[in-house]
């Protein structure tokens, strides 16, 4: 058995323990105190959001295993080039919805920042941000890279504030979360301003407006879900012009082939 095939084995195997992950430990079970803070969101997004990215991991999956599909061989690619990082990443996942269930904060942001780590290296090192076909890119980067990026670069935040038991009734931790939150602008709006990535705009800006639908039901009166609106839409706006921009400079390809080392 070759180390690819190896990588598609433990692929399928992990993706399994993260969707099982999120149905037993996640899904309709994060209500209580503990994870009310000011940087919760409504959880109807991040159920959207896991629904979405768990799917697309299927299609990539499938397409992986599929001869006749055309994600086939570039998919083949990416799992022997950065299977492992796919790998670890639902490993993480998988883990971090366990631990959440179980209030184990600190095991989570530990794990956390584990899979920062690891999904910036395969981000920076790997660039799937670079393949060309926007079918391609949307099978491969989005599941394997900027969704689960998206979500680590916020359930930090939730998951730091549940941590330090920064609720919404505590002034302190609603003034420190006013500060905080523009990371959630700065850090998506980076990658658009260096990688043109787009999906990290807009996941980001789904996410955060998510957090801005909840604070608002939660606090009336507060700044908190003003700034989440206001990042929200502003994700949204540049993220979009970020994309037409990248489709009518590359007509219909997102890089060029120097800047797509995976699919060279």
């Amino acid at each position: 058995m070759t180390a690819v095939e190896n990588q598609k084995i433990a692929s399928v195997i992990t993706f399994a323990l993260e969707a099982y992950g999120f149905l037993k430990y996640f899904a309709f079970h994060n209500s209580g105190k503990h994870y009310q803070t000011p940087f919760t969101g409504l959880s109807l997004f991040s159920y959207i959001y896991w629904i979405i990215t768990l799917f697309l991991q299927l299609i990539f999956l499938i397409g992986v295993f599929s001869d006749n599909s055309r994600i086939h061989n570039e998919g083949n690619k990416i799992v022997g080039t950065v299977g492992y990082h796919f790998t670890v990443s639902n490993l993480i996942s998988f883990f971090w919805f366990y631990y959440f269930k179980k209030e184990k904060f600190i095991i989570c942001e530990i794990l956390l920042f584990v899979n920062l780590i690891n999904l910036l290296s395969l981000y920076i090192v790997h660039k799937t941000v670079s393949i060309k076909s926007i079918k391609e890119w949307i099978f491969i980067h989005l599941p394997i890279t900027s969704l689960p990026l998206s979500w680590t670069l916020y359930a930090i935040f939730w998951n730091g504030a549940a941590m330090f038991h920064s609720h919404n009734k505590s002034l302190l931790a609603r003034i420190l979360a006013n500060v905080f939150i523009w990371e959630f602008l700065i850090t998506p709006g980076a990658f658009l301003i260096f990688h043109n990535d787009w999906s990290v705009g807009l996941a980001s800006s789904f996410l955060t407006f998510g957090v801005g639908l909840n604070q608002f039901s939660t606090k009336i009166i507060a700044f908190q879900w003003i700034f989440a609106f206001v990042i929200a839409g502003l994700l949204f706006i540049f993220s979009l012009f970020t994309l037409f921009g990248v489709f009518k400079k590359n007509n219909n390809q997102l890089t060029s082939n120097e800047q797509a080392p995976l699919l060279a």
